[in-house]
């Protein structure tokens, strides 16, 4: 309801001038010239508010949810059972570190020998569990005790110059599994005895779901084995050479393949069991590791970020991502019903896993564009994300209260 406002009367002189001829029928009315360029600059400048308010936000640095940040270097990291438990991160330094994931306190750091100054690129490979933190180094196989850092067993093993940077490990019950000498080897947790080894033609990168480990063939290829005995259980010919441990995902193996000589890339997805191919999705240009979670495969490919059904490889959404000012990689994860994406300039941004909708980015002061080529890592569970990276780690979003 509209306020209706008394008549107001005025003793002013009345105006005296003649009034103005009514336009005649069919007339244009006369357009008064002040009111004409008074509408024109309000229109612009009613257009020119959105813009601004876009160009604003561009340009101020956003802060995200942030927990705390810690200028500790950064490098892989591992959460084995949630921000309950440590944070453990290979630095660029050449340490080991195991971090309060709740304050990012450092508990304890131990130095990992290095074979000479290049090493290692971006922090060893490393994995946890069952109370024991294993890395990988230029040196051999190393177990360390997970509450304090101390040194369980070191396995020497030939020289690490034949394989790829993307070398992993994993800890999968009381076995450790990880690939070299052209082979996968599983060790003893507890004492570091190989128990079996794979024949040749193996790439350092497996992956354990369940009590089946999959790894890719060196020159291409997927195989199957069981956890305990070593036994082969599928092998699939029909894939290219994978760069990045492959993912399980509801019973759904999906590893990437990437072309160097096209620059583009394929992603794979088969049953994990049987090992048969369900679908493939080509992409025009090279990816990273896959951030899989809820039934959706997020891939980063060059700027654009794409939501896939994990079931199907059919589209859900995607969208545009900005792309890093410095040297190295970007990566992405997922969890929480959200997938992040860390870019090489120390920005981090979540998007609704099942819209692709912006939910927040976090910048710093100063984009980064360093030179020195920056591996960035990321961690997500549950509402919290970890991310690791040359300058420093930070957490974001959200911890369990208990």
């Amino acid at each position: 309801m509209h306020e209706v406002l008394p008549e107001v009367t005025s003793d002013a002189t009345p105006d005296l001038r003649p009034a103005e001829p009514a336009p005649s029928a069919g007339a244009r009315p006369a357009i008064h010239r002040r009111r004409l360029l008074l509408s024109t600059v309000g229109g612009l400048g009613a257009l020119a508010v959105p813009a601004g308010v876009r160009w604003w936000a561009d340009r101020v640095p956003v802060r995200g949810p942030r927990i705390w940040s810690t200028a500790a270097t950064g490098g892989r990291m591992v959460l084995p059972a949630g921000p309950r438990e440590s944070l453990y991160v290979s630095g660029y330094d050449g340490t080991v570190r195991a971090h309060d994931a709740r304050t990012g306190t450092v508990r304890w750091t131990r130095a990992v020998p290095a074979a000479d100054a290049y090493d290692p690129p971006g922090g060893w490979p490393l994995a946890a569990g069952n109370g024991t933190v294993c890395v990988n180094s230029a040196t051999g196989v190393r177990a360390l005790d997970a509450a304090s850092g101390q040194v369980r067993w070191e396995v020497a093993v030939p020289d690490w110059r034949d394989l790829s940077a993307e070398q992993g490990i994993v800890v999968a019950g009381d076995r450790v599994l990880t690939g070299y000498g052209n082979a996968l080897r599983c060790h003893d947790l507890a004492t570091g005895e190989v128990r079996w080894s794979t024949a040749a033609n193996v790439s350092p990168v497996p992956l354990v779901a369940g009590d089946t480990v999959y790894v890719p063939g060196r020159t291409g290829g997927l195989f199957a084995f069981d956890v305990r005995s070593g036994e082969r259980r599928w092998a699939q010919d029909a894939v290219g050479p994978v760069d990045f441990a492959p993912t399980v995902h509801r019973g759904t193996l999906h590893a990437v393949c990437n072309d160097p000589a096209t620059g583009g890339s394929t992603v794979h997805a088969l049953d994990a069991v049987s090992g048969r191919p369900l679908w493939r999705r080509a992409q025009r240009h090279s990816l990273g590791e896959l951030a899989v979670a809820d039934g959706t495969v997020c891939l980063l490919s060059g700027t654009a970020l794409t939501a896939l059904d994990a079931a199907t490889g059919d589209t859900r959404w995607s969208t545009t991502v900005p792309g890093g000012l410095g040297r190295g990689t970007s990566s992405t994860a997922a969890a929480g019903g959200a997938v992040y994406v860390g870019t090489n300039d120390d920005r981090l941004f979540a998007h609704d896993l099942a819209t692709g909708r912006l939910h927040w980015r976090d910048e710093p002061d100063r984009l980064s564009a360093d030179t020195e080529y920056t591996r960035i890592a990321l961690t997500a569970v549950g509402p919290a994300v970890f991310r690791s990276g040359r300058t420093g780690i930070q957490a974001l979003g959200a911890l369990p209260t208990a």
